[in-house]
């Protein structure tokens, strides 16, 4: 009955850190060619606990025109191994290891609307907290506008 209780509150677990996401909305302006604000722009971005830096974004302009897609922050993962104590004796041997990743303040990625694209390079302030902590940037629309950014 132990064994049953255990596996029901580890399920339980894993499910809650599945569903685990946070949305942080940004602010925009769109600038165009000639340096004139036109419209605004707000993006919402969704982290999901477990997407490995990968965030989904919906920017929406106040026209009705709405970009989706993913910004990605770039991550470096290590690892590394240390062995131990071996002996004759299978149940005696064992070996240690760690690994730790290491995220960059530098996030990218690419939006589509129906009719359009837009690129955006994001820098974060705090990288392991992802875009809740707050941040600056620029997006750039296929058509020439750019789209200045503050989350």
């Amino acid at each position: 009955m132990k064994t049953i209780l255990k596996i029901g509150v580890c399920v339980a677990a894993f499910s809650a850190l599945v569903g685990c996401q946070s949305t942080t909305t940004g602010q925009g302006r769109v600038v165009s060619k000639d340096g004139k604000n036109s419209q605004s722009v707000t993006f919402q971005v969704t982290e999901e606990l477990l997407d490995n830096g990968a965030a989904s974004v919906v920017a929406t302009l106040s026209s009705g025109e709405f970009f989706t897609g993913k910004l990605v922050t770039e991550k470096k993962q290590t690892e590394s191994v240390e062995d131990g104590f071996f002996y004759e004796d299978d149940d005696d041997d064992f070996f240690t290891s760690s690994s730790s990743t290491t995220y960059s303040s530098k996030a990218k990625g690419v939006l589509f609307s129906a009719a359009r694209s837009m690129q955006c390079q994001i820098t974060l302030s705090n990288p392991s907290l992802g875009f809740a902590d707050g941040g600056v940037g620029q997006c750039k629309i296929s058509t020439g506008e750019t789209v200045p950014v503050q989350f």
